[in-house]
């Protein structure tokens, strides 16, 4: 009768085993997100992990660098750390590898879940780089605007709110930005303004201006950092 309870013990024993067996490897299982009760978030959100990127990433230097996107996969896991990392496609000038690099620098994700527990998943996304910069120098044809300097001049006066204190003395705004090849603005900066907001209403009033002409450079269309005076009168 032992040698028989023996057995029994043994028996289930070994089926308690396999059972933890089988359930750590199912655990271990990569999952796909679109699978997954729970999908894994980076702190913040991706909007964050795109800022993480993009303030990490180092960006082709090359003027022959047109730009493009790169397609990585990886998997987060259990614990939120990235492994795996693989580039699908990349646009040259080693942006796969400086994707792989920042990736490895990556903080840790809120992991994925499924029946409660954390579990192991792919995630892919694409990398948005932008071409090279050129300086006013280096283009062909620098950029202009529908109606010429003189007319942009006058849609910004027309529609800059200039301050009304007093105090206001006049002066000028100095302020850059890129004229992209869609003839949109972006990356606009103040290199000097005179207080009572004139920098940011500058800002404002740029981004509400469209439809400038785009640099050349050997007969086809590029980005260029441009830079204009913004000339107020004093009250």
């Amino acid at each position: 009768m032992k040698k028989t309870i023996f057995l029994v013990i043994a028996f289930f024993s070994i089926q308690i085993v396999l059972a933890q067996t089988t359930t750590n490897d199912a655990n271990n299982n990569v999952y796909n997100t679109a699978g997954i009760e729970v999908k894994p978030e980076f702190p913040g959100g991706i909007g964050e992990f795109y800022k993480f990127i993009a303030s990490n990433y180092n960006t082709p230097a090359s003027k022959e660098f047109l730009g493009g996107k790169v397609y990585v996969t990886f998997i987060i896991e259990k614990d939120g750390q990235v492994s795996d990392i693989q580039v699908l496609r990349d646009v040259g000038f080693d942006s796969g590898k400086e994707a792989i690099r920042v990736l490895e620098l990556c903080p840790k994700w809120i992991p994925g879940q499924q029946n409660g527990q954390n579990v192991r998943c792919t995630f892919s996304l694409p990398i948005s780089l932008q071409a090279y910069v050129f300086d006013i120098k280096e283009v062909d044809v620098a950029p202009n605007y529908l109606g010429g300097f003189e007319g942009v001049s006058k849609l910004i006066l027309e529609n800059f709110n200039a301050p009304t204190s007093k105090e206001f003395k006049g002066g000028k705004v100095l302020i850059s930005f890129t004229v992209e090849v869609d003839g949109n603005l972006s990356d606009i900066q103040i290199y000097k303004d005179l207080g009572f907001g004139t920098g940011e209403e500058a800002v404002r009033v740029l981004k509400t201006i469209k439809n400038w002409i785009p640099a050349q450079k050997n007969g086809k269309k590029v980005r260029c950092s441009f830079g204009i005076p913004i000339t107020l009168n004093s009250n």
